[in-house]
């Protein structure tokens, strides 16, 4: 094989590799917060071990509080909900590209969908809007709009989550989640719990590979909960303690996270074991590899195809 095809086809499998990937598949990394030590921890999508605890350091650039790591394009943007800010770095952890600030007070969950990041909100220091969703242009990293949550336009949101073209944003006050338009238009209820026998002070919301979502439920009755894409609850596990982050492993367990650590659960057996401890950790989130790593990954694959021929 000359120099020339050898090139070409490693482009093609890394491009290939990375068009297949997705923020909810299995081919990637997932990056939790901790307002602990104010960083951002490393782990294995495919069964939840803990790959490093202090993938990125939040002290220099002010961190106090983190609550929601994302990929956006090529970098991490960290939503921290007492600095008022959203934290920005290289997809690498390497490098704090910049801080936004303004118009933003007790931030919450934030999720990217296209050029725009919305950014649960709830507070009006700093010129904020109050409860709602404030979204942030990509490409001037300014805030360019709001719009009002719950049924009745009173929602406290938690976490907004790209859903089958839609949003679903939560809110801890009447305990629901609503689905909402890109822009900000409420379409229906999602599902409705009455906070007592059904989900209270629900956090992070998350897609399965099935497209059910897994929410964790922080107050009492606390746990994982599972809906299904018409809003159903069909399943939940009480895992002991005021449930905060979740994310479905590849391997089918359960990613999740509260005050005292990272912990996965076996959704068939009950089985709970940690992924790391004493610290007080947050929301879990996908980030693919950089194209770097891709690159390398295909090289990897492409020369394990020569050894087979």
């Amino acid at each position: 094989m000359n120099r020339a095809l050898f090139l070409t086809i490693v482009v093609g499998v890394a491009a290939s590799f990375a068009s297949a990937q997705s923020r909810t598949g299995g081919e990637c990394n997932l990056v939790i917060p901790e307002s602990t030590n104010d960083r951002v921890m490393l782990f294995n999508s495919f069964d939840g071990s803990l790959i490093n605890n202090n993938f990125i350091d939040l002290v220099p650039a002010g961190g106090m509080t983190p609550i929601n790591a994302v990929q956006v394009g090529e970098e991490i943007w960290v939503s921290d909900q007492i600095a008022d800010s959203i934290f920005r770095y290289s997809l690498d952890g390497s490098t704090h590209l910049g801080t936004i600030t303004g118009g933003l007070d007790n931030i919450r969950g934030i999720e990217w969908v296209g050029d725009t990041v919305y950014v649960t909100n709830s507070g009006t220091n700093n010129n904020a809007p109050g409860d709602g969703v404030v979204t942030i242009d990509v490409g001037t990293q300014t805030i360019n709009g709001f719009f009002v949550t719950g049924s009745d336009g009173a929602g406290d949101p938690f976490d907004v989550l790209d859903y089958f073209g839609n949003l679903l944003v939560n809110d801890i006050i009447g305990n629901d989640i609503d689905t909402f338009t890109r822009d900000g238009d409420f379409v229906s209820a999602f599902h409705e719990s009455d906070g007592s026998t059904g989900i209270n002070f629900p956090e992070q919301m998350s897609r399965t590979s099935m497209g059910n979502i897994l929410i964790g439920g922080f107050s009492s009755p606390s746990g994982i909960y599972e809906y299904d894409n018409a809003g159903n609850q069909i399943n939940y596990w009480d895992v002991g303690s005021s449930v905060r982050g979740v994310h479905e492993l590849g391997n089918g367990n359960i990613l999740f996270t509260d005050s005292s650590g990272v912990y996965v659960l076996d959704p068939n057996s009950g089985a709970i074991t940690a992924s790391i401890t004493g610290v007080s950790a947050r929301f879990a989130e996908c980030v693919i590899p950089a194209p770097g790593t891709l690159g390398l990954m295909g090289l990897a694959g492409l020369a394990a195809f020569r050894r087979r021929r």
